[in-house]
């Protein structure tokens, strides 16, 4: 792929931030164990990843071969951000809303599905696998952090969505190693060449090793009944998910690789 293509990392990056969050509170809240105001406070907050997440799918150059799916992309966006909307609305009318939470979740998705079968890379299936892998990363990982300061003023809540979260982060960084080393070994060997060999590694201790031993830790935290622990680990855990997400769609635009 071409490097024009590289502005479509930061619709990545957001769709994926924001499918995958609104998926695990809409999973969460209909498992139950949050408190209203938790539920509330990520309802808000998803409009907003959606709103930036429109302005960024707006912003997207056309002409390259990550566009090509624009008249199908485009839409799933904009259902996607109107399910946040809806699901904030329903969230302040107190009406049934887990489902619907879900369901836009999952056409966000869908959404980063579609851009993957814009093709340019190895692999349509592994950049796909990736893409939504990294979306259940940065979405149980984002919600189990926030999740965490509940923790701090409401002692009797109990640890069980947090552990769910974390547990749903753990086999989505293991599954996200798996894929890594299909793509290499499948004759991915240019991502391991020259400056960019660094940034690929990097993509794999940084990205998804290291983030693989702090959620162990943070499961181990709250297992002891730290969960203000469990919630300072997950701030570094965020961190460097995020870098290993960017990081991974990056290399895959410039090597084709999708790791």
């Amino acid at each position: 792929m071409a490097i024009e293509a590289l502005p479509f990392v930061n619709w990545i990056f957001w769709a994926a931030l924001s499918a995958g969050t609104l998926l695990v509170v809409g999973v969460t809240e209909r498992l139950g164990g949050t408190t209203r105001g938790y539920r509330l406070f990520m309802a808000w907050l998803l409009v907003v990843f959606a709103a930036i997440l429109v302005a960024s799918d707006l912003a997207l150059p056309l002409g390259v071969e990550a566009s090509t799916t624009t008249e199908l992309r485009r839409p799933l966006t904009f259902a996607f951000a109107a399910g946040s909307v809806a699901y904030l609305a329903a969230s302040l009318a107190k009406w049934p809303r887990s489902g619907l939470a879900i369901g836009s979740g999952v056409i966000g998705l869908a959404a980063l599905v579609v851009l993957a079968a814009a093709g340019g890379t190895t692999s349509v299936l592994l950049f796909a696998g990736q893409l939504v892998l990294a979306a259940l990363a940065l979405g149980a990982v984002n919600a189990a952090m926030l999740l965490g300061h509940w923790y701090l003023v409401t002692p009797k809540l109990s640890p069980a969505p947090l552990r769910r979260m974390m547990w749903l982060l753990m086999g989505s960084l293991v599954l996200q190693g798996v894929a890594f080393g299909i793509a290499i070994a499948g004759g991915g060997t240019d991502a391991l060449a020259g400056g960019m060999g660094i940034l690929t590694w990097l993509r794999l201790g940084v990205g998804i090793l290291l983030p693989i031993v702090v959620t162990v830790l943070a499961i181990l935290a709250s297992s002891a009944a730290s969960l203000q622990a469990s919630t300072g680990l997950l701030y570094i855990g965020l961190a460097l998910i995020m870098a290993g997400s960017i990081a991974g769609a990056s290399i895959t635009y410039l090597t084709g690789v999708p790791v």
